[in-house]
């Protein structure tokens, strides 16, 4: 018995002491001013109970993207999605970060390349509502105008009709609901990142883990993929849970701290969140 309780007391004084940790590292995030402030909507911030009644707590996932290099017109609805090689993680930004690229381009050559791909914790830019995104409805519209004009061409083509109707649906979809926070850039300095994207109403810094990529069928071509956020959850406070009881426009405004470590600042419904 006497064993049984020494147990319960080392297993309760770990939990005690695993909570404050994590109280102590949350008020030191918060113990300046934001290291930059964004302003979301429903659309960069999924959270985990829609619909559910009963009174557990909600997280908020950010909702990101990358932009990957265009392969066919097919891929159209995959091109700014979260997986795939962004454009701008190639060769010389992967040893930017830090990667063996000439190891990783020998161990190609004798197929050592699974167990030379180990992520790496490196600083990502997020970018909400800018250039790339821009650049995103922008394809997303040329695309719906091709496959228009495809149609007008042949208009007895059955599939050509499926087509400007698939395309048309992803135009409304990236212009209306699709995030519009991108992963746009990598590095391992803080004040560096923040040099070249200076605005934090518009940019925000955080961690996570960048794996290497090599790309078959193009001479071992060497890139990476975004593999995790850790930033990427965001609980929400009993203040705030009003907000989230149903599916509705909201406008959120996400302060990320000293670890670069994410909290809610403020939320609201609004019907004019788009």
């Amino acid at each position: 018995m006497m064993k049984w309780s020494h147990t319960l007391i080392a297993g309760g004084a770990l939990i005690l002491l695993t909570n404050a940790v994590a109280l102590l590292g949350a008020a030191y995030n918060r113990s300046d001013e934001p290291e930059s402030l964004l302003k979301m909507t429903q659309r960069e911030l999924r959270h985990n109970r829609w619909n559910d009644k009963d009174n557990s707590g909600i997280t908020l996932r950010l909702d990101w993207r990358i932009a990957s290099a265009k392969q066919n017109d097919s891929d159209i609805e995959y091109y700014e999605g979260k997986w795939g090689a962004p454009t701008w993680l190639d060769k010389n930004k992967m040893a930017e970060l830090g990667f063996d690229v000439a190891r990783l381009a020998g161990s190609y050559q004798d197929g050592r390349h699974y167990k030379e791909a180990l992520p790496r914790e490196v600083l990502l830019v997020l970018e909400l509502d800018g250039q790339t995104y821009q650049q995103a409805l922008r394809r997303a519209g040329e695309y719906a105008g091709q496959a228009r004009a495809k149609q007008a061409a042949n208009p007895n083509d059955e599939n050509g009709k499926e087509r400007v109707k698939s395309a048309e649906k992803y135009y409304q979809s990236e212009l209306r609901d699709n995030s519009r926070l991108f992963v746009i850039d990598a590095g391992v300095d803080v004040q560096k990142l923040r040099a070249s994207y200076p605005d934090r109403n518009r940019y925000a810094i955080v961690r996570g883990l960048v794996r290497p990529n090599i790309v078959r069928g193009n001479d071992g071509k060497i890139g990476g993929n975004i593999s995790e956020l850790h930033a990427e959850n965001i609980n929400v406070p009993l203040t705030y849970r009003r907000v989230f009881d149903a599916v509705a426009p909201c406008e959120v405004t996400v302060a990320f701290g000293k670890r670069l470590e994410p909290w809610i600042l403020a939320a609201s419904r609004s019907a004019a969140a788009k």
